[in-house]
């Protein structure tokens, strides 16, 4: 191994013989060709993690592995390619046959989903025209709600209109009654003033009447008085009747009660 290593590090022959075997191997063995260069691939990722991030040192540099991953993976395909055509048409036709399948369920998708879609949209357009159905409905009833409310309040107005009509009316029969008792108030004050006026005023008649009649009666008794003393001077006599008697009793006549300076 020490004198091959040798043979890289100092002869260029020897490395382009290396190089060279290495690409005629792989095209002569292209599955493993191919198989070597991830191994190669995976190698060099591992390389990368060991230097750049553990920090340790590596025997080759990630540059020539990654050539040689890509050299083997190229010539072990083209290689393949080119000594196994049978398998490369077969590889061919699967990969058709794969493809045509994968279009097939891709379009069997798109229809599935194209009928999705409809049903979606036809649902959607259902339960859109079943929502405008209940909007409409709800707006019909909030209609009618607003109705009956309006209908309520213009029958309370009715009814508070009719109640202040029938207050009013009451007020104003109460103010008549009040007024009507006022009046009849007024007026049985005035028939009592006028009853206690003319109580009054009979009252001073008949003090006046009974100032008269005491005044007549006093002239009467003077008069009576007086003719009784001229008639006991003259002989005449009065009896309670008022009529005038002789001295022997027998009535006298106006004549001569007259004749006699006494009154009848």
């Amino acid at each position: 191994m020490e004198k091959l290593k040798n043979l890289w590090d100092d002869k260029l022959w020897f490395k382009i013989l290396v190089i060279v075997v290495i690409l005629a191997l792989s095209y002569w063995f292209g599955i493993i060709a191919i198989l070597l260069g991830f191994i190669l691939f995976i190698y060099a990722i591992v390389t990368v993690i060991r230097k750049y991030i553990f920090k340790k040192n590596t025997r080759f540099k990630v540059r020539y592995i990654l050539l040689s991953f890509l050299a083997l993976t190229i010539m072990g395909g083209y290689g393949y390619a080119q000594t196994h055509p049978e398998e490369m048409e077969q590889s061919r036709i699967r990969q058709q046959e794969t493809k045509k399948a994968a279009e097939t369920k891709k379009d069997e998708d798109a229809k599935k989903a194209a009928k999705a879609k409809k049903a979606e949209a036809a649902k959607q357009a259902e339960a859109a025209k079943q929502a405008e159905a209940a909007k409409q409905a709800e707006v019909a009833k909030q209609a009618e709600v607003a109705r009956q409310a309006e209908a309520a309040k213009q029958a309370e107005a009715a009814r508070q209109a009719e109640a202040a009509k029938q207050a009013e009316a009451a007020r104003q029969a109460e103010a008549a009654r009040q007024a009507e008792a006022a009046k009849q108030a007024e007026a049985a004050k005035q028939a009592e003033v006028a009853k206690q006026a003319e109580a009054a005023k009979q009252a001073e008649a008949a003090r006046q009447a009974e100032a008269a009649r005491q005044a007549e009666t006093a002239a009467q008794a003077q008069a009576a008085a007086q003719t009784e003393q001229n008639g006991n001077s003259s002989g005449y006599t009065r009896d309670a009747n008022g009529r005038w008697h002789r001295s022997n009793g027998q009535f006298a006549s106006k004549k001569e009660i007259a004749a006699a300076g006494l009154v009848w």
